[in-house]
């Protein structure tokens, strides 16, 4: 869909739970404005409701740019805020993370019917055209487990970000926190209650941002900031 904005934000999150639930959620509103409309005027951003889920050493970055590493922060603190742990960083989801990112930048999968959460079949992993109607989903869900080479194993769920200039930390966050749908994620709320995030996961890149959650830890460990 075309929008005429001269700062277009995009942001999408999944939220189809197929580990928990045995069919796809119904798509929800996460509008700052309106809780029934998938998109909000042009001159604030778009939101879209699809989902990702599940757990290949894709030697893309191991560690965090500033801009990634500052949206952690950000995330974690806003956490604490709510009275909610810090969410350990993940070398795994951030694998994912920082290979989504690249892929949505270098090969734009997301054309057409195919939204923010789709991935090209220019990477070792399996491609995916995530449409409306989730009828790919489970193609998302193995993310984690394909980028890792099934060393993570759990779910994963993943909040993504699009600026028509460059994405950065605090457009991202500000986007997310005030999306329903995408605040609902990071601080465990509404479907997402009790979830317990154990691992995250950040990309930046370009236009791109994505965050990738866990339930279960990262057998791989944590991921620190780049060095220079």
């Amino acid at each position: 869909m075309r929008t005429l904005c001269r700062t277009t934000l995009l942001a999408g999150i999944f939220l189809l739970l197929a580990g928990l639930f045995g069919q796809p959620l119904p798509v929800v509103g996460a509008s700052p404005t309106s809780e029934s409309t998938p998109e909000i005027n042009c001159w604030d951003y778009k939101v879209y409701l699809p989902l990702i889920a599940n757990g290949q050493s894709n030697q893309i970055s191991s560690c965090l740019n500033g801009e990634e590493a500052q949206l952690a922060d950000l995330i974690n603190a806003y956490r604490q805020e709510k009275g909610l742990p810090a969410v350990s960083l993940s070398q795994s989801l951030t694998r994912v993370a920082q290979a989504h990112v690249r892929d949505l930048y270098e090969n734009r999968p997301n054309t057409g019917e195919c939204n923010l959460h789709s991935w090209s079949d220019k990477g070792n992993w399996t491609p995916v055209c995530y449409t409306p109607d989730h009828k790919y989903a489970s193609g998302m869900w193995q993310k984690p487990a394909e980028i890792t080479n099934g060393l993570y194993t759990g779910y994963g769920y993943e909040i993504a970000y699009w600026h028509s200039l460059q994405a950065t930390a605090e457009g991202a966050f500000t986007a997310w926190k005030f999306s329903s749908g995408h605040n609902a994620v990071m601080i465990e709320d509404g479907i997402w209650k009790g979830m317990k995030w154990g691992a995250m996961g950040i990309g930046i890149y370009q236009n791109y941002a994505v965050v990738w959650f866990g339930q279960e830890s990262d057998p791989l460990g944590s991921v620190s900031a780049c060095t220079r």
